[in-house]
């Protein structure tokens, strides 16, 4: 999941594609999985990503 973390960081990979290279066949689970680490679900996880890291 840090590397998930990292890639949702990023910004560059749907949420999907970042479930499916770490292999995940559905992206529902991946999410829920992401969301019992990390206390958010990935889009939100990235949103305030973001936002912290968005240059003022």
């Amino acid at each position: 999941m840090a590397e998930a973390a990292q890639r949702l960081r990023s910004g560059e990979e749907s949420v999907a594609k970042i479930a499916e290279t770490l292999g995940y066949e559905n992206s529902n689970n991946f999410s829920t999985a992401f969301k019992a680490i990390h206390g958010l679900p990935p889009l939100s996880y990235r949103k305030i990503a973001f936002r912290r890291e968005k240059p003022v």
